[in-house]
């Protein structure tokens, strides 16, 4: 579901193409007059949904027989039939939400009393289901999930439903088209679909709010979630082929073999098919915000289709996951070969646009595997990474778009209101989650660098500057993790304790835009080094230099250990706290020409291959080797050469680690001589800018420190800091000897 479209009524702009023009008004559409009976009021105490069949479809030749022919009726979903409702009641599954594995016992309990084997279920065809199947006494459903198109009114088309005409974008179109021309959704077959942009009477507003509150259970309960990707196009049958292959060749354990076998014949798998891929992951499709919750919610029971060609989302996602655990390191050569020898346009980059590919391995597998296995709550900032990370016309929607996955605790607070500014609902969204679950964590989240005039201390969903998989909380990537299968979500909980189990004081304006909480002032930020210039680049003239330069942890070895903790934020694979293992970092080289001889020499295999992604540890080094650390400058502490018997998997441990936490993050050091992390907003100005002064205060219910900065008699979350040796509760220890002294903060 995309309802950018619907949003823009609410602020008086054009609607997307793909919005029809719903019938609550007599409007001319195509030469026709819409009967505003094509949309009666859905009965919310019953349940109520409209769905769409397909009537047989006019000859050709015929009155309106260019057009696609639809039918619109209403049902309720409490219809459900005396069978399944006695299934369910008596289920665990039902009452714990989980929709998915309810459906799969519902099909294994029908097909053993129909057939007598129980093992009958394995041969249906799962995405349709058979009429002993069905769960309502008027059949079943599934629901479409597609992107909506871009507006452009030229480009609209005709279909007829229910005898009147409506227009809708081409993608629609398309997807109406390939889907009336199979029988599984014939007016006679029971099957229906359920389609926003028809479905909903995008005219009547709290109609659609009331639908955006029952995301989570029109697609969580329907019976598959049919996504389309567009027609065929730029080879994509041959896409589908190619992570059919790759799916295949998971399931048979043939990766290392596989790689071999590209390596040397890199047309094994079939040419011609890897720009076939590339080309599919870049359609529109998988930017939008509300296929994220369309796609978890079905899991399992998602079909993908392009055109003609169709393929089940678990194969898809082993393929493609097989495409990251064995071939991302010849990936970028493959294209670029195929681009080469197929002399195609220079509008082709040779190298992977990897942002989907990210999104299906990364995000929508492992959620989709946790709503098939018993959903379990996100936190506020999992949420808040993906909803900034797609795109939606509304930037209301960055919250609403995922409210589906959502705690339902959470979720039912969050009714679509499209009449309050965004720096409202980004305040109120933060509010809900502090109130439900009694901490302060959503304020680690905090800056004041956003464009929609977001409180400080509530997260501004569209900021640019949040960059994904830097979380200490985020699993690692390399040969040592994430290997063959989806991998696991990260652990929710947060790994740290700076406020050890102090219990939230929070409350709010009568406004809800300023925050008042208690805490206490640690520290002073002293001195920081190179802001990120963007990603690829850090500023040397951003460097402030500490005065004075000392150490609260002793001499320069105890300095060195301190550094290596807090270069990987003191956390390693799994969350582990960590060790002297880390030390590792202090020897691992600064440049790849440096350092690829030596892994060579250990045939290190993983490590040999970041030539392309090493650059992050080289210009880190660079910028900063002259910044100030105790009695010594910053490059001092490293050597370049790897000591005898060192091992690949702390080398890649630490390398790993200190890439996710230096992302979005500049090392500081405080008045007091503590190192760490301030946040660094690596797209902004250099005045918008964690800076020197910015106070590190503990806040009683959050789990890190937070930097902050006085403006009169408020202040301003500047986002959250790092700080080594006050990680896991020794404030609080320090306070409770009367060391620091509890004021309340009130954040604007």
């Amino acid at each position: 579901m995309d309802m950018d479209g619907a949003r823009a009524g609410d602020l008086g702009l054009d609607p997307a193409p793909d919005l029809c023009y719903a019938p609550t008004a007599l409007s001319p559409v195509g030469g026709h007059d819409i009967s505003p009976i094509l949309y009666s009021p859905l009965n919310e105490d019953d349940d109520e949904i409209r769905l769409i069949s397909f009537p047989p479809q006019p000859q050709s030749g015929g009155s309106d027989s260019e057009f696609i022919h639809c039918n619109l009726e209403t049902v309720s979903l409490k219809s459900a039939t005396l069978d399944y409702q006695n299934l369910v009641s008596g289920l665990i599954l039902a009452r714990e939400g989980n929709n998915r594995k309810v459906i799969g016992e519902w099909v294994r309990v029908q097909s053993q009393l129909k057939s007598g084997n129980e093992h009958a279920a394995d041969t249906l065809k799962y995405h349709v289901p058979p009429r002993v199947c069905h769960r309502y006494t008027w059949g079943d459903y599934a629901a479409l999930s597609y992107a909506w198109g871009n507006p452009d009114p030229d480009t609209m088309r005709k279909i007829i439903i229910n005898g009147q005409a409506m227009s809708v974008g081409p993608n629609l179109e398309g997807a109406l088209r390939a889907l009336s021309a199979s029988p599984d959704f014939d007016f006679d077959s029971g099957y229906k679909l359920w389609i926003d942009a028809l479905c909903i009477n995008q005219k009547d507003f709290d109609e659609r709010s009331r639908q955006i509150s029952k995301m989570q259970n029109i697609y969580g309960d329907s019976w598959a979630v049919i996504t389309w990707l567009g027609e065929e196009a730029d080879e994509s049958d041959k896409a589908f082929d190619l992570v059919r292959s790759l799916s295949i060749a998971s399931v048979k354990g043939r990766g290392q073999q596989v790689l071999a076998e590209l390596q040397q014949d890199p047309s094994c798998l079939g040419n011609e098919s890897w720009l076939a891929l590339h080309q599919l992951m870049q359609r529109p499709y998988w930017s939008r915000l509300w296929v994220i919750q369309e796609i978890v919610l079905g899991s399992s029971a998602v079909l993908l289709r392009c055109g003609s060609q169709a393929i089940g989302w678990p194969s898809f996602c082993i393929g493609i996951g097989f495409l990251f655990d064995y071939l991302w390191t010849i990936k970028d050569w493959l294209l670029k070969r195929e681009i080469y020898l197929r002399a195609v346009e220079k509008r082709f980059a040779p190298v992977w646009s990897t942002a989907n590919l990210h999104l299906v391995k990364q995000d929508l597998w492992p959620l989709s595997q946790r709503e098939e296995q018993g959903r379990a709550n996100l936190s506020f900032g999992r949420l808040l990474v993906l909803g900034n990370s797609a795109e939606s016309t509304d930037i209301r929607d960055k919250v609403y778009g995922l409210v589906g996955i959502m705690d339902l605790e959470i979720a039912k607070h969050l009714v679509a209101d499209y009449k309050s500014a965004p720096c409202i609902i980004f305040a109120k969204v933060a509010r809900i989650f502090i109130q439900s679950y009694q901490n302060l964590d959503p304020i680690r989240e905090g800056n004041p660098w956003g464009q929609t005039d977001t409180p400080s201390w509530a997260a501004d969903w569209t900021w640019g500057g949040r960059v994904r998989h830097s979380r200490p909380e985020t699993r690692l990537y390399g040969p040592f993790w994430n290997r063959d299968g989806p991998p696991r979500l990260a652990n929710e909980a947060i790994p740290y304790s700076a406020s050890q189990k102090s219990r939230a004081e929070a409350s709010f304006s009568d406004d809800g835009l300023h925050l008042t909480c208690r805490g206490f002032v640690v520290d002073r930020i002293a001195g920081l080094t190179a802001r990120g210039y963007g990603y690829f680049s850090w500023s040397m003239a951003s460097i402030v230099q500490p005065n004075p330069a000392n150490s609260v942890y002793g001499g320069p070895v105890e300095t060195a250990r301190a550094l290596c903790h807090a270069l990987v934020a003191d956390r390693i694979a799994d969350g582990s706290k960590a060790n002297d293992r880390q030390m590792a970092i202090l020897s691992l080289p600064s440049t790849f020409q440096i350092a690829a001889p030596q892994f060579e020499k250990l045939k290190w295999k993983w490590l040999s291959t970041q030539e392309g992604y090493y650059f992050r540890w080289e210009q880190w080094r660079l910028a900063n080797k002259d910044f100030l650390l105790g009695d010594r400058r910053l490059g001092e502490y490293f050597t370049d050469f790897l000591p005898f018997g060192a091992s690949e998997y702390d080398y890649t441990e630490v390398y790993s680690c200190f890439d996710r936490t230096s992302k979005g993050r500049r090392l500081i050091t405080t008045e007091n001589g503590y190192l760490g992390w301030a946040p660094d907003n690596m797209y902004g100005s250099d005045y918008d800018q964690a800076k020197k002064g910015d106070l590190i205060a503990i806040i009683f219910g959050c789990s890190t420190p937070i930097a902050i900065r006085p403006r009169g008699d408020l202040f301003q979350v500047i986002g959250e800091a790092y700080v080594q040796g006050l990680m896991d509760g020794e404030a609080m220890d320090f306070l409770n000897l009367g060391g620091f002294s509890v004021q309340d903060f009130t954040f604007c």
